[in-house]
């Protein structure tokens, strides 16, 4: 499955994403070119925010929002922001008010809380968002890459018509206007047809690899260049055919 982190590693996108927060929210916050207290303030708060964004897209998301939960998740999610609100301000007054010496607002100042909450929020939105974005591109893969559903075909031999599923099918062998079905269970069906007409209705993952033959690419045991085995038969693949055997 394709990596959505930089350099395939989800440490360093991490640790990255959260040096470059730091650095840009401290620059954006400083007043009158204040950075020492800008980047102080930055430092202090900075783990609170980093606890709320991995909570969420952690916990509160794969047991509560991707299970549709909306409600759990909610409330869970707004004690998560109330929370982090109450631990910032306290911070505030404690590590950077009070070290600083810096003019104090009230301890649970609600306006003070308010806005952490906000602030709180926006970062997780930001991240979560990510998160979610990953999740759908991930799933998305993942239901291209499945097998497509099987499928129920029907095949006239021996004076009957056999309903049989093509997971059963192993590979098909042409000769003249003949056609070999060759099944799980060392079974076999011969109908008077040819390749190019029993491949218009197989799925997309049987592959016409030679004039002679059509494989059903969720058989194949190993194949190079030259050959496919599929039931301890090698199955020769035509020179003219290109092959991608990945989905």
């Amino acid at each position: 499955m394709k990596s959505y982190y930089l350099f395939g590693s989800r440490i360093l996108t991490h640790v990255l994403f959260w040096v470059s927060y730091f650095l840009l929210f401290g620059f954006i916050w400083a007043n009158e070119n204040n950075y020492f207290q800008s980047y102080f303030l930055e430092f202090i708060l900075l783990p609170i925010r980093i606890g709320a964004v991995y909570i969420t897209i952690y916990v509160l998301l794969p047991k509560n929002l991707l299970p549709k939960k909306y409600i759990s998740f909610g409330w869970q999610y707004l004690l998560l922001l109330l929370i982090s609100g109450v631990l910032q301000r306290v911070f505030i007054y404690f590590f950077y008010e009070t070290i600083l010496q810096l003019p104090h607002s009230p301890l649970f100042d609600l306006n003070g809380i308010l806005r952490a909450i906000i602030l709180v929020n926006s970062t997780v939105i930001f991240v979560g968002a990510a998160k979610i974005l990953e999740l759908f591109h991930q799933e998305r893969e993942l239901n291209q890459n499945l097998k497509k559903p099987d499928q129920i075909i029907d095949i006239k031999a021996d004076k009957r018509i056999f309903r049989i599923s093509t997971d059963e099918i192993q590979y098909l062998e042409g000769l003249g206007n003949y056609v070999t079905y060759q099944l799980t269970g060392d079974q076999k069906l011969i109908a008077y047809t040819s390749l190019k007409e029993a491949l218009k209705n197989l799925p997309a993952h049987f592959l016409r690899i030679h004039k002679s033959y059509i494989i059903n690419k969720n058989h194949i045991r190993s194949y190079n260049n030259e050959n496919v085995e599929i039931a301890g038969k090698l199955l020769p693949i035509g020179k003219a055919v290109q092959i991608e055997f990945e989905d």
